[in-house]
């Protein structure tokens, strides 16, 4: 119920920002691949590993001044037996006159499929860069570290973060 609901949210976001400022925004969909690392640690323990798949969704990109945009995304990704939205809002930052763009934000994750004793939602601190190969065609790469210990009831010396790197290809119509 509360992916709905943020998904609604998310959704009136979107439509609300292009309202107001319908001249500077652009859409688009982005696709690539994702790594998801899994991190658990503790006084006496500390196990990882990671999950590889793709990732594809949709973005607005929200001029407020010329070199500073606001990039709401709304994701899904695919790795290996786990399903995950995800909802960064970032700000893009443009290097002047050179495509590139340095990105970063927060970032809420729902592992659609958490197992008793974890925590669907999680809240992350992304970054990254992006660069303009075209007015439309761009590629990007972004790391978002998870902040929110995934488990439930966990010792407070035990923690579980799913971190995420994205790296792929999008187009802004």
């Amino acid at each position: 119920m509360m992916v709905k609901k943020l998904l609604l949210l998310m959704g009136l976001a979107l439509f609300g920002f292009s309202q107001v400022n319908a001249q500077e925004t652009s859409f688009g969909v982005t696709a690539g691949y994702t790594d998801i690392s899994v991190k658990m640690s503790g006084s006496d323990l500390a196990v990882s590993g990671s999950r590889s798949g793709f990732y594809i969704g949709g973005l607005a990109d929200i001029a407020v001044a010329e070199q500073f945009h606001v990039q709401p995304e709304l994701l899904y990704a695919r790795a290996k037996d786990g399903n995950f939205i995800y909802v960064p809002v970032l700000a893009k930052y443009y290097i002047v006159d050179s495509g590139f763009q340095i990105v970063a934000g927060p970032q809420a994750n729902f592992a659609l499929d958490a197992d008793d004793g974890t925590k669907s939602f999680g809240l992350d601190i992304a970054f990254g860069m992006a660069f303009d190969i075209t007015e439309n065609i761009f590629v990007e790469a972004r790391y978002a570290f998870n902040i929110t210990n995934r488990l439930e009831d966990a010792p407070s010396d035990v923690n579980l973060h799913l971190n995420t790197l994205n790296v792929g290809l999008g187009y802004k119509f």
